[in-house]
């Protein structure tokens, strides 16, 4: 299967994805010029640049696209402008889904999309014929020792063939809703659109998105290693700097947290992120450029995890 990326940094998703789904990523998009210069060393795929300009009609085909799109415009650690965020891209992702038609859509974005935003991107699916499941996840859940908590989203084709999934809405709008406990954390399936979103999709562009929830999963573990030669991971084994089952970090010594002169180590955030040594922090970038790009990106143990708990219950729909 071929992976187009879109918003790639430096590449954490698509590691993911590649190792679920035996993948290879065959192009990226990517204007950040150190994300790009990450891309080149790590990746070495024809980088298409900005997604806002691109003829989709004259990119290569491919099975499954990926976008972690800028959080800025949703998280709680910004203004939450949402639509009105200069970085507000989902636009152009849905036409990109619209005119590349691919089987798989795997989305990362904050937690705080859920509540801001993320009833629109429901409606686009639907409009462009794409049901979705969705949860949230956090890197502690794969042993990590932070929380970092992050919504992904799988869409894929509305099935309008069996008659269980045609015009049936039954279920929805709980489905947006999720169900929390008195600490505000769900405890919930994974959420999915279930083929009537249509029908509830003119509220839903009415900006009444507030109260949805995605769900959390406690416990569980999935690592993931091995580069080969060309540095790009191909397995979920275990990776340098990776985590276990036991929520601790791997027998391999961490980095230093701080560096010679007393400042964040960008080494040690990269281990944090459950990176491979030096994929971000050995590619000639300054130490501020290295932290806003790990800051920015997915944990792929993370994203691994969530991708087979949405997967296992899109495979049984």
């Amino acid at each position: 299967m071929k992976i187009g990326s879109l918003c790639t940094g430096y590449g954490g998703l698509d590691m993911a994805v590649e190792a679920y789904f035996n993948a290879e990523t065959v192009w990226v998009s990517e204007i950040d010029k150190h994300a790009s210069k990450v891309i080149d060393q790590r990746i070495n795929k024809p980088n298409l640049g900005d997604l806002k300009v691109i003829n989709w009609a004259d990119v290569e085909p491919i099975d499954i696209l990926t976008a972690g799109y800028p959080c800025q415009p949703f998280s709680h650690s910004g203004l939450r402008k949402g639509a009105d965020d200069a970085r507000h891209l989902w636009p152009y992702i849905k036409e990109s889904i619209s005119h590349l038609q691919p089987r798989y859509v795997v989305l990362e974005n904050v937690a705080g999309h859920l509540s801001l935003g993320f009833g629109q991107v429901l409606a686009d699916l639907t409009e462009i014929g794409y049901d979705a499941t969705w949860q949230v996840v956090r890197a502690s859940d794969v042993g990590a020792p932070h929380q970092r908590k992050r919504l992904f989203i799988i869409a894929y084709p509305a099935c309008t063939r069996c008659e269980r999934c045609s015009g049936h809405t039954d279920g929805f709008d709980e489905g947006i809703k999720g169900i929390t406990d008195s600490n505000g954390d769900a405890h919930t399936q994974p959420r999915r659109t279930d083929r009537g979103i249509s029908e509830s999709s003119d509220r839903l562009r009415d900006g009444q998105d507030e109260g949805q929830a995605g769900h959390e999963h406690r416990g569980g573990s999935t690592a993931i290693t091995n580069s080969d030669n060309s540095g790009r991971v191909r397995s979920m084994q275990g990776l340098q700097g990776r985590f276990n089952s036991c929520s601790q970090m791997s027998m391999q010594a961490a980095p230093d947290t701080l560096d010679q002169l007393g400042r964040l180590n960008p080494e040690f955030v990269e281990y944090m992120m459950g990176l491979p040594v030096g994929w971000v922090t050995d590619t000639g970038l300054a130490r501020t450029q290295q932290l806003k790009m790990l800051g920015n990106g997915v944990v792929p143990q993370q994203a691994y995890h969530a991708i087979s708990l949405i997967m296992e219950t899109v495979n049984n729909l």
